[in-house]
């Protein structure tokens, strides 16, 4: 297979457009499985232009991470008092199905994802009733735009209720992949405008304008359990400068938050916050690439060991393809890395060697 041409993949970029602006939309499921199709290229496809096979658990395990933030009370910024605070709505008519599953199974697991994750019965029971409801809802109406079908993502099927998988046309991961925080940024927009239009969710919504920040920021308190693990993995020392840590530091996304929005352990290191704060949105350069390889590459396992025990999620394969997929993206475009400051530095082919070290194809 071959990458589709401009003109394919500028087709692509029309379609999805129409697809947000002239679809028909009830409930916040057809944004969730626009971005859970996108995920899931990030994590399992290439850059080949092949056709890639999605499974409905996929898609259910990317679903049930979108909404777990949000089956929360939504709290307005400045207001403290719990009493009268809800989840936010996410259908035009009785709260979405999927977010109230999603939310029994929060309490059932104490709030944790990872520990529910860690209760096979459990995952496997929430995978199968939320997709279910994909299979019955949004996955069959997704490409129902302007009262005809149009089949540019994958085949319609005629058998719905029965289909275990879908197959994404040729080409198709292809575009999820190269325009991945385009389809993100439009996709999250048109689902927070379609929140903030539902008539049940406007005297608590107000006029605030920190609705994104809830339904899909990274709340850094969160990220507070991750830094004793790292803290003792690096020896008190940043793993950028090498510098000694006088506080705790900061956790960072070694591939940034704004480029690939997961929390997945593996993805962490701990840095100053002077290093942290001027490496921003940027991806590492090849000297940090390579250390980070190396590290999860040696310890990886050890990670894994000791953010299963506290119940953190993490997967490393899945995080070795999101860094594969976001410096091939960056050598597309010939983007500049950060070194350290400002100082920013071209990326070197040499970089895909360090993809050997997770037994991915260089």
């Amino acid at each position: 297979m071959t990458a589709p041409s401009p003109e394919r993949q500028l087709a692509f970029l029309g379609y999805l457009q129409r697809l947000l602006s002239e679809g028909s939309f009830v409930s916040t499921y057809k944004f969730a499985l626009l971005l859970a199709l996108a995920e899931v290229c990030i994590e399992q496809g290439d850059d080949s232009g092949a056709p890639l096979r999605i499974t409905r658990e996929a898609l259910a395990a990317q679903f049930v991470r979108l909404y777990w933030r949000q089956t929360l009370p939504y709290t307005p910024l400045g207001r403290q008092e719990a009493q009268g605070l809800r989840p936010l709505k996410q259908n035009t008519g009785g709260q979405a199905h999927i977010l109230t599953v999603i939310s029994v199974a929060r309490d059932a697991a104490g709030g944790s994802l990872a520990a529910l994750k860690a209760d096979r019965k459990a995952w496997r029971q929430l995978l199968n009733k939320v997709g279910a409801t994909i299979v019955t809802m949004p996955l069959w109406k997704l490409q129902n735009i302007g009262g005809e079908t149009l089949p540019f993502l994958y085949a319609q099927s005629p058998e719905a209720g029965g289909q275990s998988f879908i197959d994404l046309e040729p080409g198709i991961a292809f575009c999820f992949r190269r325009f991945h925080e385009l389809v993100y940024d439009l996709v999250t927009a048109a689902w927070i405008r379609f929140v903030r239009g539902v008539q049940d969710n406007a005297p608590v919504l107000g006029e605030g304008q920190e609705l994104g920040e809830f339904l899909f920021g990274s709340p850094r308190e969160a990220l507070g359990p991750f830094r004793p693990i790292l803290l003792d993995l690096q020896d008190g020392a940043c793993f950028y400068c090498d510098g000694a840590l006088k506080e705790t530091g900061e956790v960072d996304h070694f591939i940034p938050w704004s480029r690939y929005p997961v929390n997945l352990g593996h993805n962490f290191v701990l840095a100053h916050r002077r290093c942290n704060g001027s490496k921003s949105d940027r991806l590492a350069a090849a000297m940090h690439l390579e250390r980070w390889c190396r590290r999860n590459h040696q310890f990886g396992s050890d990670l894994a060991a000791a953010f299963t025990a506290r119940h953190l999620p993490h997967d490393l394969q899945a995080t070795w393809q999101i860094a594969r997929w976001a410096y091939g993206q960056a050598e597309t475009t010939q983007a500049r890395a950060w070194v350290t400051g400002e100082q920013l530095v071209a990326l070197p082919a040499a970089w895909r060697t360090f993809a050997g070290m997770a037994g991915l194809p260089a």
